[in-house]
């Protein structure tokens, strides 16, 4: 019953992916890889956590009507490769962390932009920037992304009931990666010296470390 459900559910998400036209073939079997080692070696709570990230992301810039050119597996890599290749070596709670951080970072985008006050760039709060700026934030972004760490620690640990501290500590990295996406942007992206997807892989890449860390020492 369980491979007829997963099937049929992958069926119908490249059904879904191809019609939207935010995605080529190629990416859309990138994403069908990765969300199945995250079925396999993260099991279901890994896999429904990273599905919850998707839809929001891709409700959000529905709603939003946040026209952005196509997604291509840059996109993907950027944001969920290093998570990836923690899940398969058996690093769940490191995996969850990287993918916390970028979906805090997501949301903290998309909401950001509906902020009336402009951002204000992370390295100087003095000076204030048009919407897009990388290393801008706003008040109203940083909510969005303490929403995450919110939707995060429900999800870990009323949900699937793991440990408080674990639940916590990978809550807190939601807020962590935006900070740490922020930062790079406001220094080396804004010089031309990484782009969009280049900053995000970096920022899950630390976040990824920073986690493997903690939960050794723990």
């Amino acid at each position: 019953m369980n491979t007829i459900f997963y099937f049929l559910f992958f069926y119908v998400l490249g059904i879904i992916l191809w019609i939207t036209k935010k995605y080529d073939i190629f990416t859309i079997s990138l994403i069908f890889g990765m969300t199945g080692m995250f079925l396999y070696f993260g099991k279901l709570i890994l896999f429904l956590y990273l599905l919850i990230y998707f839809c929001v992301a891709e409700g959000l810039s529905f709603l939003l009507k946040n026209k952005v050119e196509n997604r291509s597996y840059v996109n993907l890599l950027g944001n969920c490769l290093v998570g990836t290749v923690l899940v398969v070596f058996g690093q769940v709670y490191a995996a969850a962390s990287t993918i916390c951080g970028a979906f805090a970072d997501t949301m903290s985008s998309e909401v950001g932009r509906l902020s009336k006050t402009k951002p204000r760039m992370i390295n100087n709060l003095k000076k204030q920037v048009e919407h897009g700026t990388n290393g801008g934030v706003t008040i109203l972004g940083f909510i969005g992304a303490l929403a995450v760490s919110a939707i995060t620690f429900v999800f870990f640990y009323f949900i699937f009931h793991t440990e408080l501290r674990t639940a916590i500590i990978i809550s807190m990295f939601g807020i962590l990666g935006t900070i740490i996406d922020s930062i790079i942007g406001a220094t080396i992206e804004n010089k031309g010296y990484l782009d969009n997807s280049q900053t995000n892989f970096i920022t899950t890449f630390i976040i990824g470390v920073l986690a493997l860390i903690t939960f050794i020492l723990i």
